[in-house]
């Protein structure tokens, strides 16, 4: 497998999903930025909480050694952030993980991911893994801000 251009490919897919984030938390109305509808538990906020913080940890920290410290509970549980800050902590992480794809290379992708996983991983099967995980929560804030925009609009 050549393994040359899967950094490039990575950061482009990465960007992409991240500029993706980006357009959603604009369309969102700020009222509805931290609401959840009875029965789901994550307003759109929370989940980009989330998002940032699971691939600051993972690749910021784990394969970049960026320092970042990860409070999983706070990601979950911190409210009242403007949209503003959402955007730019998003552009903050894509500016991060773009740096760091440029400068890694093939051969890097093989070698044993460096934090602790429930499971033994390369950095190139995280790496994967983290995108998946990222664009289930951007098809759930997606999914969400659009319902509750629908809702808000029936009733106004």
């Amino acid at each position: 497998m050549n393994t040359d251009s899967l950094p490039q490919d990575l950061r482009f897919l990465y960007e992409r999903s991240l500029n993706q984030l980006i357009e959603n938390l604009r369309a969102i109305p700020n009222d509805l930025l931290w609401t959840a509808p009875e029965g789901v538990t994550n307003s759109c906020g929370v989940l980009t909480q989330h998002m940032i913080g699971n691939l600051n940890h993972y690749i910021g920290h784990g394969m970049g050694d960026t320092g970042y410290r990860r409070d999983r509970s706070r990601e979950f549980s911190t409210t009242g952030i403007t949209k503003e800050e959402l955007v730019q902590a998003t552009e903050d992480l894509k500016d991060t993980l773009g740096e760091l794809f440029r400068e890694m290379d093939g051969e890097e992708l093989a070698e044993e991911f460096p934090l602790e996983l429930p499971y033994r991983e390369t950095k190139r099967g995280t790496l994967i893994h983290l995108y998946g995980h990222l664009t289930y929560h951007l098809g759930q804030l997606n999914y969400l801000h659009r319902m509750l925009r629908a809702q808000a609009n029936r009733a106004g």
